[in-house]
């Protein structure tokens, strides 16, 4: 990996240290570990996400905003109508107040109500860009002025959500022949779940006389960063007809879709030693695609890709992702910055499906098992602070700090300050988050929080 991915993915130095005797608690400041200071942009958060149908006020709040100089742009995209300027044309703006909240009514007239998908950008109040009214996608020159954002999509009526790995998730149901392949694609449980581990299968059944597919979409935009994807199942054993695709994807064609890809296949060629491959889309332009060999016998991989603004690095490795890369199995560099797509509104798709459609060619269903989907940001997280820590009925202790959101936090504790012991773990979902030792014991104990690769 080159040293500036590398630098976005080392392992981050605990943030806290503090302690616990049997009764009572006391913070040793004084053996606090200092973090690398962070640097990181600004973050748009919705808290409040009105329900399919409803006119209710969409919330939510920026950390890291000026609001000075800067406001909220909102969109809402209609199904039959487009995506749509709110609250209106006269009023593209909505203020962002002192503490960093945010509000504005999405639902000023039409189908609003019915909107599926909502996207909040924090711009300059200088922004200056023509209303949006019945546009199939948000125009590339509004995203580049925005300095974040947060571009989802909600539940609504015969859409199955569900979620894995910490977020959620929607499933591709289409009863008419779809790309790619062209196939069937079905949201039957059969197709897609997960399993007590929290695992997720995606499955080819063959119903009704039918090669049915499986297809899941993010319900959230994510933006450039490091994009993780751990395979529970041997790449090398997947049918020749058969692609498992992991990658992202947006409905506007800018950008050639804003698509990066890891596809594990051999496109109907079983003579092919290699089994996957890393993509930039166009796939057909010179040096946007490398093919690579996953060893038989492999079974848990992990396959990701760093996206930044003028390079994406690839990476494949046995087990479980490492920072140090010591289990590389391939890696590559795409550098042709002027190639590189530039974020919207794309969201991460993991399918199963056929190559043009062919049935298996051993005429048997088809299953793979994704153990882990992870999304990290790039730059390094601010310091962790401790704001509050008790003990909690049932001999256990809980923890709340303030963090950054899409980083993975540790809870780990020691009685000598040299072995540690994992204790929980958690994905932080906005700027602060809960930790729980659940079995605390009687000794004194040492605690810190690790902020996580």
């Amino acid at each position: 990996m080159a040293n500036s991915a590398a630098r976005h993915a080392r392992p981050r130095p605990a943030a806290r240290l503090f302690a616990r005797g049997c009764l009572a608690l006391s913070l040793w400041v004084g053996l606090a570990l200092h973090a690398l200071s962070g640097g990181m942009p600004p973050v748009v958060l919705i808290t409040n996400l009105p329900a399919y149908g409803t006119s209710a006020i969409l919330k939510g709040c920026v950390l890291g905003a000026n609001p000075a100089t800067q406001a909220m742009a909102l969109f809402i995209y209609v199904p039959g109508y487009g995506w749509v300027t709110k609250p209106a044309c006269a009023q593209p703006l909505s203020t962002i107040h002192v503490d960093g909240s945010w509000s504005a009514s999405i639902v000023t007239g039409g189908s609003d109500q019915n909107a599926t998908r909502i996207a909040a950008l924090l711009v300059g109040t200088n922004y200056n860009q023509s209303c949006v009214d019945g546009a199939a996608a948000i125009s590339s020159d509004i995203y580049a002025q925005a300095v974040a954002k947060a571009v989802l999509t909600r539940p609504s009526p015969g859409v199955r959500f569900f979620s894995f790995s910490g977020y959620d998730w929607w499933v591709k149901n289409e009863t008419a022949l779809a790309g790619p392949g062209p196939n069937y694609f079905s949201d039957a449980t059969n197709n897609v779940w997960t399993d007590t581990n929290g695992w997720l299968h995606l499955r080819i059944t063959h119903r009704t006389n039918q090669w049915q597919c499986a297809e899941i979409i993010s319900a959230r935009t994510f933006g450039p960063g490091n994009y993780r994807f751990e395979l529970n199942s041997p790449v090398d054993a997947i049918d020749t007809n058969v692609t498992l695709g992991l990658f992202t994807w947006s409905d506007d064609p800018a950008f050639t879709d804003r698509e990066i890809d890891v596809e594990c296949g051999r496109w109907n060629n079983p003579a092919d030693t290699n089994n996957a491959q890393f993509v930039v889309q166009p796939f057909d332009a010179a040096n946007h695609l490398v093919r690579y060999r996953v060893a038989p016998g492999l079974t848990n991989t992990t396959h990701l890709f760093v996206w930044q603004t003028n390079v994406v690095n690839f990476q494949a490795q046995t087990g479980g992702y490492s920072a140090a890369a010591s289990n590389l199995i391939y890696s590559w560099v795409f550098t042709n910055a002027t190639a590189v797509p530039v974020s919207g509104d794309e969201a991460v798709h993991l399918n199963l499906w056929l190559f043009q459609g062919h049935p298996p060619a051993n005429g048997n269903e088809v299953e793979v098992i994704v153990k882990n989907f992870s999304f990290v940001p790039l730059g390094t997280p601010p310091d962790v602070s401790l704001t509050n820590a008790q003990l909690i009925a049932g001999n256990r202790f809980q923890f709340s700090f303030n963090v950054q959101p899409d980083f993975h936090y540790a809870l780990e504790s020691s009685t000598n300050l040299t072995q540690w012991q994992s204790k929980a773990t958690t994905l932080a979902t906005n700027g602060s988050t809960t930790l729980t030792d659940t079995n605390a014991g009687g000794n004194a104990q040492l605690y810190r929080v690790e902020t996580l690769p």
